[in-house]
């Protein structure tokens, strides 16, 4: 396998494990959040809020119960059965002091043959609201419901509200003032009471406010209803006589809670299936092209090495060639180019000295006649004879100035 492919491959590798990493560990805002855009959050309704100079804020049930609450405040509670007895009893005393109070479903009621005055902190409902799956909320059609015979003024002139996530749910018989709107006789999608100097407003699901269903499926053409206006009415009735105060209280699960995060767990759910399948195969794909093209090595084979042979004998068998063959000048030229290899190495003149530079160095270093040593470097060669009496003037001044002889 080439650099090019192992590093492709390993960057890939790395980047999957990094994607599987953080979508088993993700998680998001908690469901019903109003800093959430998924398709359960609050975003949208708290931006209209904004919008239109209310006050947002997000804050614990415990927070919120000990916040002082009076006229002007708004306290949203999405998921009220997530709150403990004495947070349920904080919003209704905040409601008594002037607050409007809005539940996404209807509160969890105390059995009455329980003793729970001293028990309050360790109580807790159990949490019936369910969460629905991300993609089936934000792709299911409306399910529209009209006013009907709406008896809360507020919300007698909207249009028709979506419900369908919703349960609707019947008005506590012991509380006969509730005002409700937006179903019959069966189950209503909304109720609204007094409570002290505040209101009280009950919806029949969190989801009625979440981000997907104030536009239920706008991707296949669905239209907008008006389940915004179930927050918005509220709010600008609790503005009249300044800018509205909005809180909204965080949904926390409790040990044993149905509702978990409203964030996406997983960030690969947010891709088509189709998507998500092509990913997969472009990485298997990938790595069985990275397999296929690598470079199979295998066993590495040992050779056995030829036999190695001194310089000299390889240029003297060069040379008998060359003579075998009728050419003692090419020979000749062989043999004097080791010989001036040999002297120049070792009169320390290099591998290339000059006739002349070397002419001077040999004879002051041998006993050699100039004439013969002139001969040697450059005379000319034209039998075999000469040849052979070249190659022993060569071998005897090589003998005499290193003390090696070069051929026996």
């Amino acid at each position: 396998m080439n650099r090019g492919t192992t590093i492709g491959a390993v960057v890939l590798t790395l980047a999957a494990v990094v994607v599987v990493v953080l979508s088993l560990g993700a998680t998001g805002p908690p469901p019903f959040d109003a800093e959430s855009t998924s398709p359960s959050g609050y975003a949208a309704v708290a931006t209209i809020l904004r919008d239109r100079g209310a006050l947002v804020d997000v804050r614990t049930a415990t927070s919120v119960a000990q916040q002082g609450f009076g006229p002007g405040d708004v306290i949203v509670v999405p998921a009220p059965e997530l709150a403990s007895f004495a947070d349920l009893d904080a919003f209704t005393d905040a409601a008594a002091n002037g607050a409007t109070l809005v539940y996404g479903s209807p509160p969890p009621q105390r059995e009455s043959s329980i003793d729970v005055d001293s028990f309050d902190e360790f109580l807790a409902p159990i949490p019936s609201t369910e969460l629905v799956d991300e993609k089936l909320l934000a792709r299911t059609p409306a399910v529209a419901v009209p006013p009907g015979e709406c008896d809360i003024v507020d919300f007698a002139a909207l249009g028709q509200i979506d419900g369908a996530f919703a349960i609707p749910f019947t008005p506590s018989a012991d509380q006969p003032e509730q005002r409700t709107c937006f179903g019959d006789a069966v189950g209503v999608y909304t109720s609204a009471r007094n409570v002290g100097a505040g209101i009280e407003i009950t919806l029949a699901g969190p989801t009625m406010l979440s981000n997907a269903r104030l536009w239920p499926d706008k991707e296949n053409g669905g239209e907008p209803l008006a389940n915004a206006a179930l927050l918005v009415r509220p709010v600008e009735v609790a503005s009249s006589a300044g800018p509205a105060r909005v809180t909204f209280v965080r949904a926390e699960s409790s040990p044993g809670s149905s509702i978990g995060s409203s964030g996406p767990s997983n960030p690969l759910r947010l891709l088509p299936s189709g998507i998500q399948v092509a990913l997969l195969v472009t990485v298997v794909a990938f790595v069985f092209y990275a397999w296929g093209r690598s470079r199979r090595l295998g066993r590495v084979v040992r050779e056995r090495a030829p036999v190695e042979i001194a310089g000299s004998e390889l240029v003297e068998a060069v040379g008998d060639l060359l003579r075998r063959k009728g050419s003692p000048d090419r020979a000749a030229v062989v043999l004097r180019s080791e010989f001036r290899r040999r002297m120049g190495v070792a009169a320390g003149l290099g591998i290339a000295p000059s006739d002349d530079v070397l002419l001077s160095w040999l004879t002051r270093h041998s006993s050699v006649d100039p004439a013969q040593l002139h001969a040697t470097l450059s005379g000319p060669i034209a039998s075999s004879d000469a040849l052979v009496a070249l190659a022993r003037r060569i071998d005897s001044i090589t003998e005499e100035v290193t003390g090696v002889r070069q051929s026996p």
